[in-house]
């Protein structure tokens, strides 16, 4: 069953219909977001920074066990 081409006509100009959006953001709502996500990536990249050559070290160690090759 094919849809007739009246009923996609309508259906295009449902859907290309221009209608006014009656919505508004507060211009300051991108600040508050940012002061809100700053400190979570700062303290994620710290811990990242303060802590990645142990958690690289550990990483190595368990390939190493897991494959079965002897510490270089």
């Amino acid at each position: 069953m094919k849809p007739s081409p009246s009923l996609l006509c309508t259906a295009l100009c449902l859907a290309l219909v221009c209608m006014p959006a009656h919505a508004y953001i507060d211009p300051n709502a991108g600040g508050m977001l940012f002061q809100l996500l700053a400190p979570v990536f700062a303290t994620v990249i710290g811990v990242w920074l303060f802590l990645r050559q142990w958690i690289s070290g550990l990483l190595r160690r368990f390939w190493r066990r897991l494959t079965g090759r002897n510490a270089e």
